[in-house]
């Protein structure tokens, strides 16, 4: 039986419900892992760990401490311009205000001068994206084995939504980010504190929000993007992220190699 709750924008799971697809973290590049993105799109990863937990918890809270500064203090961690995957020049390392949309701090894993708001966000930061990056290298070797991966430009976001912001990828008044599938490989995203993530569960072939079902800071929410879906037949996770009437923080790694964006994506 589903536990199934309607509301006017989407279906909120009751926490713990069945349906939900959770596999352990040392599990999620498993043939079971593959098969629950296959299934639904994403998984849950699970019982992540006390130490990640605390990293995770700390990225967040020096973040939310760094973004309530002042604009000029907050300036002096913007850093060069990043260039993506096909050299395009995209936005600035470190922080980046988005006028109306949302605040950023962004950091490549190629950091290159890298600015950070303290000290304790670089240590915290480069350890939780280690772990993310692991995970992600040990999906893509699962699905695609010995594939030419070439120069790596992943990264890591962190997004800081204000109750008046909003509009990222044609969000509307409803929503801080619109329908959209990630150009990436394999993207992380710890679970926020802030219930709004929004992902269209291929089983359900319904909307969930599935952070309001599961534990934050201490589960992860995995999926695939464009770039793997175009050379493995894996579905890239539809998602959005909707108002939550509350300033809202989110953190995320997204994997992306060169090798896999090259002659572009096929649709």
């Amino acid at each position: 039986m589903l536990h199934l709750a309607p509301t006017k924008r989407y279906t909120i799971l009751e926490r713990g419900a069945p349906i939900v697809p959770r596999i352990p973290l040392a599990a999620a590049a498993s043939a079971h892992g593959i098969q629950l993105l296959k299934k639904h799109g994403y998984f849950v990863a699970t019982e992540i760990g006390a130490a990640l937990e605390n990293d995770v918890a700390t990225i967040e809270t020096e973040l939310e401490n760094f973004f309530a500064k002042s604009t000029e203090r907050k300036e002096k961690c913007m850093g060069t311009v990043y260039a993506n995957e096909r050299g395009l020049p995209m936005f600035r390392r470190g922080y980046e205000r988005q006028q109306h949309v949302r605040e950023c701090f962004r950091v490549p894993v190629q950091e290159e001068g890298q600015p950070w708001p303290s000290p304790r966000t670089k240590v915290c930061w480069r350890r939780v994206i280690t772990r993310f990056q692991a995970l992600s290298d040990a999906l893509l070797e699962a699905v695609v084995p010995g594939h030419e991966r070439g120069e790596d430009f992943s990264l890591a976001y962190c997004f800081r939504y204000g109750e008046n912001d909003g509009g990222a990828n044609g969000g509307t008044d409803n929503t801080l980010v619109g329908e959209h599938a990630d150009v990436s490989l394999v993207v992380v995203e710890p679970v926020a504190r802030v219930a709004g993530l929004e992902v269209y569960d291929l089983c359900l072939k319904r909307w969930v929000c599935v952070e309001a079902v599961c534990v934050p800071g201490k589960e992860l929410v995995v999926f695939v993007g464009r770039a793997l879906s175009s050379k493995t037949g894996l579905p890239a996770l539809k998602h959005r992220v909707v108002k939550a009437g509350r300033a809202r923080l989110s953190f995320l790694f997204e994997q992306k190699y060169a090798a896999f964006f090259e002659g572009g994506l096929q649709h």
